[in-house]
């Protein structure tokens, strides 16, 4: 895929959940997704770790918390946003439009590898991977990091378990 399609395709992505948004239709699918049980959860996961689709669905993800104990919605929403944050992060260090690549390149993350701050930037991503910032920033930094991609769908799987138990539990018990 060379870089001109590579970037059709991502706005083609953000054109197409721009518009879902304002016409309220992804709302609208996420609360279907209700609807379909453990798979709406997962669908739910996926969703969560996406700046435009968050909002959504940590509200599906807490629907689910009336028929699901929220341990069983965090493994499996967390299963889910780890498979979508897995797209992501072999998008970034595989596929990345060379034009991003190279402003990538060009900052200094890639030389704090060889530092002995070399952890800085996996601790940064990792934080911002479990707080309620869009997993995108936290992904793209690991990405772009050559983070091993068995210890970053582990990492993920961890760090979003965690923030959807504590957003799920807290509804449970209200």
């Amino acid at each position: 895929m060379d870089n001109f399609q590579k970037w059709v395709v991502f706005l083609g992505i953000i054109a197409i959940t721009a518009i879902l948004i304002a016409t309220g239709k992804l709302h609208e699918i996420i609360i279907i997704s209700g609807n379909f049980g453990v798979i709406g959860i997962l669908i739910s996961g996926v969703l969560f770790g996406y700046w435009f689709t968050a909002v959504p669905a940590t509200a599906s993800l807490i629907y689910f918390t009336e028929t699901y104990n929220p341990i069983i919605v965090a493994l499996i929403g967390a299963t889910g946003t780890m498979v979508g944050d897995l797209i992501l992060f072999n998008f970034f260090k595989n596929q990345l439009p060379d034009e991003i690549e190279g402003m990538f390149h060009k900052s200094k993350i890639k030389k704090l590898r060889k530092t002995k701050f070399y952890w800085l930037v996996p601790a940064i991503a990792g934080f911002i991977i479990a707080s309620p910032l869009p997993d995108e920033i936290g992904v793209s930094l690991l990405a772009v990091y050559k983070f091993n991609t068995n210890k970053f769908m582990l990492l993920s799987f961890i760090l979003n378990f965690i923030g959807i138990l504590i957003i799920t539990g807290i509804a449970w018990l209200l």
